[in-house]
């Protein structure tokens, strides 16, 4: 549990309204001019509770520096009581600030929270010359220990009140926690039930939404089979609705707000009073309704109306409007023998849909087949990652005015014995979907940066790029992880470029600039990719620290016959070199292609006029021969 800051602690009104009381019986029976109760701080020292029967110089909220010897001060800092019958006879206390007020003797106690923390004192202080007889010691320390016990209620329901909070992530402990409390505080029997019963509530259901939990799922999935076998007339359905943006709201926004979205969904749907429906949430993104009907088709198709409807529809999150996105897969009790399945089929099924781009879709055959080959493929994927079976290819960078290499792009190859070759793009993005971009990306960075270490020894000014992609991107020690590999090889951070698309920026403007700015401080060159292919080119360029672009191939492609895209070239052209920006153009093919960027002064060119990706022993020894150096 999470320390408790009694400073912040406000004392609520029943309870000063009790201190004022006791501080005017003290000032009343003992007949001294001022009862006060004090609260220390960190730095000064405030007058909580004063009487108001007679009169005195000290206000509720004045505030006293500590550090000038006061009588309260002494009290706190050594933990007992202190009486002083006449400060002007007293060597230790003759310059307390209280005697500029006319006080000259004084009586107080300390009071502390129950932790041990201290809270400040109650005191009596009188003009005169005061002995405080035993009887009016008693009398202070009682009232010393009675609000001792009220600041002891208060810290105890403070951390109730805390345990509750921290019962949104914790459940277990705070149960427990809470459980504890509960004992510590009244052993009360009714108190005891009713935790009791929010431990078995939240055994069955998540935390954070209220929706039965994964457990719960596939307990109430197995009944509604068992159900099923015994009244074949009443079919049921799994729902699985998969939100393809959830994870990204979730970093972004945080797991509250993205569980009060899952929330508002459910309830835009409504009561749903004419389906019999269970909802549960089995992942953190991913929803599931149980549905049991004698008209079962029906019902699906109407309840997956409603839901792309909702899903259509804004959720407004910290000022911003987002969809949900949403795709849903179905399966029913017709195809499936037990629960497990019955879950298995559905989330199959709005896996399909995300590559199909159906809304929903049922279950089938085919579909347990492609995902059947699709865990293939990403299982022969994370061997080769293992194994380091992953290739990289190399195509260069040409100066077009000399044809000199100064520069090369790292492209990802697999050579799999049955599936055959599998190219960059297609690579990256299995990777990306199956969760090992991370391992794909660090094995393509380092085997670059290695590369380009070795080969900076023997050519000067030689820059290796490598393609980034929208995952890779939103880790937030991405630039952690460059600095570390440019360390561990020794290569200067301006011979690495990293080139960028803008569907990786669009992901998450907001971690991409700060992982885009800590790179380009590092010295690392940042080229936006497939440039005036998107939608916002040139609006990037201005949003992040661009040192490059490079003119997508689409546009030369259709340099011989299209006037149109050779204008558009010259215009991206024109406006990188205004910002400074170096330009690469890829695609080209033929001498005109290359006629046309060296009349438009582009500094690089890359296609198969120069050199097609080739493996990396053979683009070694065509680049040290290029600078007349014995190949390693």
């Amino acid at each position: 549990m999470s320390k408790i800051n009694t400073d912040k602690l406000v004392i609520p009104g029943e309870m000063t309204n009790n201190w004022q009381n006791i501080v005017n019986l003290l000032a009343e029976i003992i007949s001294v001019p001022a009862a006060l109760i004090m609260r220390v701080h960190a730095d000064t020292i405030e007058v909580v509770s004063s009487n108001s029967n007679r009169s005195h110089p000290y206000k509720l909220g004045d505030c006293e520096a500590l550090g000038q010897g006061l009588y309260c001060e002494h009290v706190i800092e050594h933990q007992e009581p202190l009486c002083v019958s006449n400060a002007l006879n007293n060597e230790r206390w003759n310059e307390n600030p209280d005697i500029k007020l006319g006080m000259i003797s004084y009586c107080g106690f300390p009071i502390n929270w129950p932790n041990g923390q201290p809270f400040g004192t109650i005191c009596l202080l009188d003009t005169e010359e005061n002995q405080f007889n035993n009887i009016y010691k008693n009398l202070l320390q009682r009232f010393s220990e009675s609000i001792q016990a009220q600041l002891a209620t208060l810290y105890q329901n403070q951390k109730l009140a805390q345990l509750n909070i921290e019962l949104k992530s914790r459940v277990s402990t705070r149960t427990r926690d809470l459980v504890d409390l509960n004992y510590s505080l009244n052993m009360e029997i009714d108190k005891r039930r009713a935790a009791e019963q929010k431990i078995i509530y939240h055994q069955r259901h998540d935390l954070g939404t209220g929706f039965l939990n994964r457990n719960s799922l596939e307990f109430e999935a197995n009944q509604m089979i068992k159900d099923y076998q015994d009244s074949p007339e009443v079919k049921a359905a799994a729902i699985h609705i998969g939100f393809t943006n959830g994870k990204l709201l979730q970093s972004k926004h945080g797991y509250d707000l993205w569980e009060s979205i899952l929330v508002q969904f459910r309830e835009r749907l409504g009561s749903l009073n004419q389906f019999h429906i269970k909802t549960a949430r089995p992942t953190s993104t991913e929803l599931v309704m149980l549905l049991q009907s004698s008209r079962l088709l029906e019902d699906i198709h109407d309840l997956c109306q409603q839901l792309i409807a909702v899903s259509h529809s804004e959720f407004e999150v910290e000022g911003e409007n987002h969809h949900l996105h949403s795709y849903i897969g179905i399966s029913t009790t017709d195809e499936a023998g037990s629960g497990h399945l019955l879950l298995k089929y559905a989330a199959e099924a709005m896996q399909s849909c995300t590559g199909s781009g159906h809304k929903y879709s049922f279950h089938s055959q085919d579909i347990s087949a492609l995902q059947t080959n699709r865990n293939q493929l990403e299982s022969y994927l994370l061997q080769a990652v293992r194994n380091e079976d992953l290739l990289l290819y190399f195509q260069p960078k040409v100066s077009p005015i000399n044809h000199k290499w100064t520069g090369a792009e790292a492209l990802l190859r697999w050579r799999h014995p049955i599936l055959g070759d599998i190219s960059n793009e297609t690579l990256i993005h299995m990777a990306e979907q199956n969760g090992l971009i991370f391992e794909v990306g660090t094995f393509v960075l380092r085997s670059a940066i290695q590369k380009a270490a070795e080969w900076a020894a023997h050519v000067t000014d030689f820059k290796i790029a490598v393609n980034i992609s929208a995952v890779q991107l939103k880790n937030p020690h991405f630039a952690e992880q460059i600095e570390e590999l440019l360390t561990a090889y020794q290569l200067p951070a301006e011979y690495l470029e990293l080139e960028v698309t803008e569907s990786s920026l669009i992901a998450d403007e907001a971690v991409a600039k700060n992982t885009l700015t800590a790179l380009h401080k590092k010295g690392v060159t940042l080229s936006l990719d497939d440039f005036g292919t998107g939608y916002s080119s040139f609006n990037y360029l201005k949003k992040f620290p661009f040192d490059a672009i490079k003119v997508d191939k689409s546009f030369i492609h259709q340099l011989d016959h299209c006037d149109q895209d050779k204008e558009i070239v010259r215009s991206i052209i024109s406006v990188a070199k205004k910002m400074n920006l170096a330009i690469t153009v890829e695609g080209i093919e033929t001498e005109l292609h290359e006629a046309f960027i060296i009349a438009e002064e582009c500094e690089y060119g890359q296609g198969f006029f120069y050199g097609k990706p080739m493996p990396c022993d053979e683009f070694e020894v065509h680049l040290l021969n290029q600078n007349d150096v014995q190949p390693c």
